[in-house]
């Protein structure tokens, strides 16, 4: 077996009322079978554990809290692909072991693939398979949350052709297309970069096999990324020339429409110093204003060092040419960059592997940039974890808050050791968890490919590779911000329990009692107050539980209107519940109308 794959990678209840009558709004409560996120770092979650090995998992969060992961199962017939759906608690959605997405003839080699969870919290896959012959052609398929095929049972096919087409990349554009791309390597002549672009419903927007966005004459670009841009438009990144060993592996991005066309009038050149290692993909990640964020590391022929680059919505360089580097300390290597991008501060967040130069002794340090590009933790940046001699591996990383939270492995007892641990770091650098580190996973086992992802309260969910049950299978965990694993879902449901009465009190008021959340979590409760018949009015009416019983005296507004209870916890508050369709109920646009700043849509576990 061989697999080539770059190593990276409820809601509390609504409620309406008219005048003096109540109607609740009807929404699904949380799952009753058992969560699965452990609490326990040596009892990890094993997401699946067929017989034969389960590799390459990929991993992305919906706006519930919950999250996709898929796989490769490796069967006696090839290597198939997986899905499952997991509630915010770890509850399987999916049978265990997840339900088949693809049997269709694999390679032998695995090449890279992509997953991500669109708007609407489907999983939508791409990859690439040799159903239709000995040569690779690329296939996207959506899968519900319910795990309905909406793409069709054989998902879309991308790329028709007799040529390998490997390692094939997904984005969810801002106009709701779906836009795939992928480079083409015929058996002669010249390489290119093919993109497609789906509507919502699967239906091809450009011709069949895509269009070649990225030619150059006498040279094989490849190791495409995709992020979303501005109007619809998405940003490509990729690396110049791959055909040899010698050839000039620099870093080139540029913008294209909806259309397949450039906006930007030539490609950007991020990077030409030297060549990136081969068989590496730098890192890409939209800044949120139509531009994008890079990181990379190279060798300049002695000592490898990280790089951060800006690009703006212009495809213009916001920081030197060939990038910032992470550090200045000589005589060490500064490799394996993790990037971490604030979109609402615009500070970027790289942690790397400090190595000695044998590469036989290993740290994590991180640098914080400012938006001006100012490294913010010193000439060399802080320590994580000293260099030593027990080995540490690529680092991962999110954002939050003003600072980020950072992963990645050790092997305290050498080979076969390996343990998964977490550390947040502050706007300073500094540790926010007592201890530095929390281990997330400390069964001694083999362990690899970890990709993270981040829930929007913040809570990060790591699956990986692990051999501790003889073969390769899937296990996953997840940590909030505070450092606690497998932490309970919040603010939780209130559930059917909300009444209305007239007041016995003050004539003409409302008297609003309801039952406590199912979440331990929940300290508090806020009312809002809205117009009947438009469901996305409301604003902040009392945001207190005063005296916590579960009730609350309030004067009406005239005319009709509707009341959304919602649960808070001591930072946060939670769903507003949903409208019609399942979509999520919005929160007020003017900060100064919510009664807390931020939000954390997640359900109770059971």
């Amino acid at each position: 077996m061989t697999i080539r794959n770059d190593t990276r990678h409820r809601r509390s209840r609504g409620f309406a009322l008219r005048a003096l009558w109540a109607a609740v709004l009807a929404l699904t409560p949380a799952g009753l079978a058992r969560a699965q996120w452990s609490n326990d770092p040596n009892l990890n979650f094993a997401i699946a554990d067929h017989t034969g090995d389960q590799v390459i998992p990929l991993v992305g969060a919906t706006s519930d809290g919950g999250s996709y992961v898929a796989w490769f199962d490796g069967t006696p017939s090839g290597f198939q692909v997986y899905l499952q759906h997991l509630t915010p608690a770890g509850v399987e959605i999916f049978p265990h072991n997840g339900i088949l997405i693809s049997s269709h003839p694999q390679n032998s080699a695995l090449f890279g693939w992509d997953m991500m969870v669109d708007s609407q919290d489907n999983a939508v896959l791409v990859f690439s398979d040799q159903r239709d012959g000995g040569d690779l052609d690329t296939f996207a398929y959506k899968i519900s949350p319910t795990g309905v095929f909406l793409w069709g049972p054989d998902g879309v096919q991308l790329s028709v052709d007799p040529d390998f087409d490997p390692a094939p990349r997904v984005a969810e554009a801002s106009n709701g297309d779906f836009v795939f791309v992928w480079q083409r390597d015929p058996s002669t002549g010249d390489a290119d970069i093919r993109m497609q672009r789906l509507t919502a419903a699967g239906a091809p927007e450009f011709p069949a096999n895509g269009l070649p966005v990225v030619v150059s004459a006498g040279e094989d670009p490849g190791f495409v990324q995709i992020v979303p841009a501005d109007n619809g438009n998405v940003i490509l990144c990729w690396l110049r020339n791959i055909r040899s060993f010698s050839s000039p592996r620099h870093i080139r991005a540029r913008k294209f429409s909806p259309a397949g066309t450039p906006v930007w009038a030539s490609p950007t050149i991020v990077f030409d110093a030297f060549p990136v290692p081969i068989g590496y993909f730098p890192i890409m990640q939209p800044d949120g204003a139509g531009g994008a964020v890079f990181a990379w590391h190279r060798s300049d022929g002695s000592l490898y060092n990280s790089f951060l680059q800006h690009l703006d919505t212009n495809g213009l360089e916001l920081f030197p040419h060939n990038g910032l580097a992470v550090s200045t300390t000589p005589g060490m290597y500064h490799i394996n960059p993790a990037l971490a991008f604030n979109k609402a501060s615009g500070e970027a967040f790289i942690f790397w592997n400090e190595e000695n130069t044998l590469q036989s002794q290993w740290g994590v340090y991180g640098q914080k940039f400012s938006p001006a590009g100012a490294p913010q933790w010193g000439s060399g940046g802080a320590v994580l974890v000293p260099v030593s001699t027990t080995n540490r591996s690529i680092p991962r990383t999110v954002p939050y808050a003003n600072g980020a939270m950072v992963f990645f492995l050790d092997e305290p007892s050498g080979f076969g050791s390996d343990r998964l641990l977490a550390e947040r770091v502050d706007g300073t650098g500094a540790p926010v968890w007592p201890g530095s580190q929390v281990v997330m996973s400390s069964h001694p086992s083999t362990k690899g490919r970890y990709p993270v992802t981040q829930a929007p309260n913040g809570v990060a969910t790591l699956v990986w590779e692990d051999n501790r049950g003889g073969t390769v299978d899937v296990y996953g965990q997840n940590i909030d911000p505070a450092g606690k694993l497998a932490p309970a879902a919040i603010p939780g449901s209130i559930g059917n329990s909300l009444r209305v009465a007239k007041s016995s009190i003050t004539p003409g008021n409302l008297r609003l009692t309801w039952s406590a959340s199912c979440s331990l979590d929940a300290v508090d409760y806020a009312i809002y107050e809205g117009d009947l018949g438009s469901f996305a009015s409301h604003i902040k009416k009392d945001c207190s539980d005063d005296g916590g019983d579960h009730a609350e005296e309030i004067t009406p507004r005239a005319g009709n209107a509707y009341y959304l209870l919602v649960a808070l916890t001591a930072s946060d508050e939670g769903s507003y519940g949903q409208a019609t369709g399942g979509i999520e109920r919005p929160r007020p646009a003017a900060p100064a109308d919510r009664c807390v700043a931020s939000q954390s849509v997640m359900s109770c576990g059971p």
